[in-house]
């Protein structure tokens, strides 16, 4: 957007109030900082609470109230049989 000069305050408010209401956090933004590689994986990472980002557990709610929509569950296709 920036690039082609599409990136107006309006345009870049709606970005930011999108951001604000549709995640918990950013620590998606993780998963695009190499220096962040592995965090979720030592003592760092369970100290600060920061979930697996390995790419199998993408999909995986953190607790038992959160869903997954059906198209990225992890089960066997028992209607193909």
């Amino acid at each position: 957007m920036e690039l082609f000069g599409l990136l107006d305050d309006g345009v870049s408010n709606a970005l930011e109030a999108f951001a604000d209401n549709v995640y918990e956090d950013m620590d998606h933004e993780w998963l695009y900082d190499g220096s962040m590689d592995g965090i979720d994986e030592g003592a760092v990472g369970s100290a600060l609470g920061i979930a697996p980002m390995a790419f199998g557990a993408w999909f995986t709610p953190f607790n038992p109230g959160r869903h997954v929509h059906p198209s990225a569950a992890d089960e066997p296709d028992t209607a193909a049989v």
